[in-house]
């Protein structure tokens, strides 16, 4: 074909020789390179970078390379926590990958509002962002919740000798050690930490028969749990409404 069109006197196409290379819009050598090292497996020496990753995934992308970009997703996710997940959104949503978006939105979830600058928020969209805040807002409600409204002692164990102190000081350990832990302004704690902090406390007048009870309560976890589901909940709204399958 090359030949043809020398002969032919008309000009000479992309790709005929070094002078004359092939130009694809938006894509640098760098990024072709990675895709040729990844496809004629070539090995690589040390880790792509994060803006790497980012450029091979919109190269995939855009020239539909569908079996190298599942190479690349899971490469990004082994490299998760080098990434803002506010970047991570970002990728998801424009590449259509929903694998990587639960983890970039627990994460988030789990950020000070005060930490996401106006450029992560442009990164992850105001939709996204929206929804962070939202539930960062019904999360403290229930932490505080939690943190103010022990479980009660219903039933007391056959060695409690005095039913009254023993509920009276539970509810009073309970402000003070688990009120504490969970909305300590400086250094609030997880739940998990939290319980493992407040069984270390001494509890008086509670009977060891129902310490033990209403620790089995907290291990069964179905207040600490509510966390969990929540985020999981608005981030499977989130992923069906903005991350479209193809």
């Amino acid at each position: 074909m090359f030949v043809a069109t020398q002969n032919a006197g008309q000009p000479e196409l992309d790709g005929i020789s070094d002078d004359r290379p092939i130009y694809l819009d938006g894509l640098s050598r760098e990024t072709f390179e990675l895709f040729l090292e990844h496809t004629f497996g070539r090995v690589r020496t040390g880790s792509y970078t994060t803006d790497k990753l980012s450029k091979f995934l919109y190269f995939c992308d855009m020239y539909q390379c569908h079996h190298t970009q599942e190479f690349v997703v899971h490469r990004i996710f082994s490299a998760r926590f080098r990434f803002h997940p506010a970047q991570l959104i970002n990728l998801a949503i424009k590449y259509h990958v929903r694998s990587i978006f639960p983890f970039a939105f627990q994460q988030l979830a789990e950020t000070l509002i005060t930490e996401i600058t106006h450029s992560h928020r442009e990164l992850m969209g105001e939709e996204v962002f929206l929804n962070i805040v939202y539930v960062q807002a019904a999360l403290d409600h229930h932490r505080q919740i939690v943190a103010a409204e022990e479980p009660k002692i219903l039933m007391h164990s056959s060695d409690c000798q005095d039913p009254t102190g023993c509920s009276e000081d539970w509810h009073v350990i309970w402000w003070n050690g688990m009120g504490r832990f969970l909305l300590d302004g400086r250094n609030p704690q997880p739940y998990s930490d939290a319980v493992k902090r407040f069984k270390e406390l001494k509890f008086r007048r509670v009977s060891e028969g129902c310490k033990d009870l209403m620790f089995k309560i907290l291990d069964q976890g179905a207040a600490f749990h509510h966390t969990e589901h929540f985020i999981s909940e608005a981030c499977h709204f989130l992923v069906e409404k903005l991350v479209f399958e193809l």
